[in-house]
């Protein structure tokens, strides 16, 4: 078999393009947005890799738009390659610090939530990365978060930022405590909201990441690849309809679905293959959001043009 290219995957021009995958609950594509942002995740950011080179080559992406830069950009976890398992201070450290290098080129602010990468073990701290801040706290602090879970309002939108790892690495969840915030935070606002989760709470490619769901003949979804509380937390925005969208990373692929009027949608990974290629055909992304008064949106997956240097994944053989 040969693989796709990836023309052939996303039906993209030369160089960078906007990626099939277009969500739009717009209803009228002439319309000014009152907030454009952008949607990162699993940047995975390193010293080697080429990696610095590649965020430069996204940020840059994003400010040189001709219909505008993003107003804030917004991140769903796995800023560095990994501060948990058996990542020390000093690795951590080293990480932390290209990932703040980094930064300094965004177009604009960055909202983060963390992933499980961003958790650190504590593992030989160091007095830059010292033994308290094992857990939540070292990223937390490092991404400018106010609390591992948080909200936020910005032109007329209402952002909030989940932690999926409260039971982590058992599966992704809320611990009761989250979910009780969550409920609260959302019954005091009827803006339109966009959610951020680093793992899904509801995606299409958890069912089909290289067939490892497959349990004879049936599909098993591990707790790790898609949040083990999402049926509760669907039911939390069944009540609060205000919940519009859903962004979420952690499978370094794309995909979008709506279930009762919310749209979830896997952004992909801006890494692709932890720069090392294409993650199942779907390269280096970032998305595009456009967030308009009524409560409307559009989203596109957008292809930077960062070279997907071969295809990475288990893939059917003839």
């Amino acid at each position: 078999m040969t693989s796709p290219t990836r023309r052939d995957l996303f039906g993209a021009a030369v160089g960078a393009a906007v990626l099939p995958g277009f969500i739009s609950t717009a209803r009228a594509a002439d319309r000014k947005p009152v907030l454009r942002a952008a949607h990162i995740t699993d940047v995975h950011i390193t010293k080697d890799r080429e990696a610095p080179k590649g965020v430069a080559a996204m940020f840059a992406h994003m400010a040189n738009q001709k219909d505008g830069k993003p107003e804030l950009i917004l991140n769903t976890g796995d800023a560095v390659m990994a501060v948990d398992g058996k990542t020390t201070g000093a690795k951590a450290a080293e990480h932390i610090a290209v990932w703040k290098e980094a930064v300094k080129g965004a177009p604009a602010p960055i909202y983060s939530c963390l992933g499980n990468h961003d958790v650190w073990d504590g593992n030989e701290p160091t007095d830059a990365v010292p033994a308290e801040k094992k857990g939540f706290a070292l990223m937390t602090g490092v991404l400018g978060m106010p609390a591992p879970y948080y909200s936020f309002d910005k032109n007329g939108w209402h952002f909030v930022s989940l932690n999926s790892m409260c039971n982590w690495p058992k599966y992704a969840t809320l611990s009761p405590e989250h979910f009780d915030w969550l409920k609260a935070d959302l019954a005091k606002t009827k803006l339109p909201t966009v959610v951020l989760s680093h793992v899904p709470i509801l995606s299409v490619t958890s069912q089909v990441y290289g067939d490892g769901c497959r349990k004879n003949n049936e599909n098993v979804v591990p707790g790790v690849w898609h949040h083990a509380d999402c049926w509760a937390i669907s039911e939390v925005f069944r009540k609060n309809p205000h919940v519009k969208l859903c962004l979420s990373g952690h499978m370094h692929t794309c995909d979008r679905c709506e279930y009762r009027g919310v749209w979830y949608v896997c952004g992909g990974a801006a890494c692709g293959a932890w720069w090392g290629g294409s993650e199942y055909g779907f390269p280096p992304c970032y998305g595009k959001l456009d967030l308009f008064a009524d409560g409307t949106f559009s989203y596109d997956f957008v292809d930077y043009g960062w070279t997907a240097r071969k295809w990475q994944g288990k893939e059917l053989k003839d």
